[in-house]
């Protein structure tokens, strides 16, 4: 019988918009690949040395010639032709004639990709299981939890996890991971942190010798053992580390109390992102404009204003349109899906999920446009049980006695829970010295008009490259605004102003 305890905790913490560059050559040589040197081709070396004739006790499962395969890859290429976008500085000259007419993003054709396909569903059913409520998760984490759970397992367990993760081969999925863990895959200069680390119960047993080579090389995935009888010592030793990783954002993960000498051994999954918007918010632009919410009450937030160019697209099948701000030397964006309606969020979720709605081929639709933007900062905390959701999906055996998780450990075991604690930020670019590094210049005469894209109203988002989804959530309730804080108020109170008058 499959011992209790396996508790799978991931977290996920998001700050974008900082106001610092990131050294890449210097996060490089952080996290060079240790296997680089001695096996130039990475992947087939590594795998040939799994696929090695290696000796195991009586009756332990370990990683075949079959489990290392490496097959074509899950996923679809990468967007490399990045559009052309205009620089920070605007300047437009008086009588220039009217902007070009928009264009759509050079993009590869729309195709259904397995990242976008599972973040899709999972948001689905994470969005309509609760109250309406500020949400994110991070489904890219969550993907990668289950594959690493995949290619520790067989039968229905992994039969289970393939079929709802969307990947037929796992070993293919867990390059496409590899790539986006070491090499960055589709993130350019923003900052992409993703940390996995096993704790096991060292009172009950230890890790099965094949499985340490497989989650080090694909998933940069760290081993310690820990004594699960000292709750509180080992529960500040997992919360130092998810503290380090998520630079401070994720804090007190668990407590002792979620241990006991029964935990067989905790997964757990941190991811970070930090990025710069392309096109930067001045926060002087910076001001008070009423959000309704999806209950009809309304608030006095904090609203960004820009206007230069951006991805957008109006969606008639959804009822909705799509504004992509992209962050600066990167092929990652954020996507904003805006309701027509302002209590229409209900029905663009519970579309989401649907095959013709792929992200992927919403991003098909974007054309680049000078564009009027308005949107609200907003910051805040979600904490999700993803056991349920997962169990809805069809991920139903590996949480019974009878998962076939046979070749993580030196017995099997079950999951008891998937929980995921994420945290957002969005704001004009970090700090004020860096947001107002712009200066835009208008001609005296009419200029035409541009389209204009305000969420005033409940949206969804998502963060995401070409071929995998890095956040997703919704924005019921931005960032309110402080009374006096905007710049027009504190123009208004400002001694100079009153004396003027």
């Amino acid at each position: 019988m499959a011992n209790k305890a396996i508790v799978f905790i991931l977290l996920a913490a998001s700050q974008l918009l900082a106001a610092q560059t990131y050294d890449w050559n210097e996060n490089q040589n952080q996290h060079q690949n240790p296997f680089q040197n001695p096996y130039p081709n990475q992947y087939q070396n590594r795998a040939s040395q799994l696929q090695g004739q290696q000796q195991y006790p009586s009756g332990q499962h370990h990683f075949n010639q079959q489990d290392v395969q490496i097959g074509p890859r899950s996923g679809v290429g990468q967007d490399t032709q990045k559009p052309i976008r205009d620089p920070q500085i605007d300047v437009v000259e008086m009588g220039r004639a009217p902007a070009p007419a928009p264009v759509a993003a050079t993009r590869p054709p729309a195709t259904t990709n397995y990242m976008d396909r599972f973040s899709s569903k999972l948001f689905q059913k994470i969005a309509t299981g609760g109250a309406r409520r500020n949400m994110v998760y991070s489904p890219i984490s969550v993907h990668a939890m289950m594959c690493l759970i995949a290619g520790a397992s067989e039968g229905k367990t992994l039969l289970e996890l393939q079929e709802v993760g969307e990947f037929s081969d796992k070993m293919a999925a867990a390059v496409d991971f590899k790539d986006l863990i070491d090499y960055k895959k589709g993130l350019g200069n923003a900052e992409l942190t993703m940390a996995t680390k096993v704790y096991y119960n060292r009172q009950l047993g230890g890790i099965n010798p094949s499985f340490t080579p497989y989650s080090e090389f694909y998933f940069r995935a760290g081993i310690q053992p820990v004594d699960m009888n000292q709750g509180k010592d080992s529960a500040d030793q997992i919360n130092a580390w998810v503290k380090d990783q998520t630079r401070g954002k994720i804090q007190n993960l668990i407590s002792s109390s979620d241990l006991d000498s029964q935990t067989q051994a905790l997964l757990v999954n941190a991811i970070y992102f930090r990025g710069l918007w392309e096109n930067e918010f001045a926060t002087m632009d910076t001001l008070s404009h009423q959000f309704q919410h999806s209950d009809g009450s309304s608030s006095n937030v904090a609203m960004m204003y820009n206007e230069g160019p951006y991805g957008l697209a109006d969606i008639p099948q959804l009822d909705a349109s799509v504004l992509e701000l992209a962050y600066k030397n990167s092929g990652t964006s954020m996507f904003i899906l805006l309701p027509k309606q302002r209590n229409g969020l209900a029905y663009l979720e519970s579309q989401l999920a649907r095959r013709e709605f792929d992200l992927n081929k919403i991003a098909s639709r974007v054309q680049n446009q000078t564009v009027t933007v308005r949107i609200p900062k907003f910051q805040f905390e979600f904490e999700q049980d993803m056991t349920v959701p997962l169990k809805e999906l069809g991920v139903r055996q590996m949480f019974t006695p009878q998962a076939q998780i046979v070749k993580m450990l030196d017995r099997k075991v079950q999951v008891e829970k998937i929980l995921q604690k994420a945290f957002i930020d969005v704001n004009e670019a970090g700090t004020e010295a860096a947001a107002t590094t712009f200066a835009k210049f208008v001609p005296l005469s009419l200029p035409q008009k541009t389209p204009e894209f305000t969420a005033d109203h409940p949206f969804v988002f998502a963060i995401r490259t070409a071929s995998s989804v890095l956040f997703m959530g919704r924005v019921e309730h931005p960032t309110l605004m402080a009374p006096g804080t905007d710049a027009l108020s504190k123009a208004t109170l400002s001694p100079m102003y009153n004396k003027s008058k």
